[in-house]
């Protein structure tokens, strides 16, 4: 192989990692905002107040429904 033909397969499968990585972390961030947003209104249907902290370096979060 040439070595312009290895540098394009490697930059074809970087790129690819890359867009692979990026899909991963939005899908968690989405679905993390859809568990908080239901929660979150499970605890007003109950009564109760929400209290959520979200964990932006590691994507995740805590949650606690008070006064319900």
């Amino acid at each position: 192989m040439k070595v312009k033909s290895k540098m394009f397969i490697a930059s074809v499968l970087g790129s690819l990692g890359v867009v692979t990585i990026a899909f991963l972390i939005a899908s968690e961030a989405y679905f993390n905002s859809k568990e908080v947003s239901l929660a979150t209104d499970r605890c007003f249907e109950d009564g109760g107040s929400p209290v959520v902290e979200l964990a932006v370096l590691n994507l995740g979060y805590t949650f606690e429904c008070k006064g319900s």
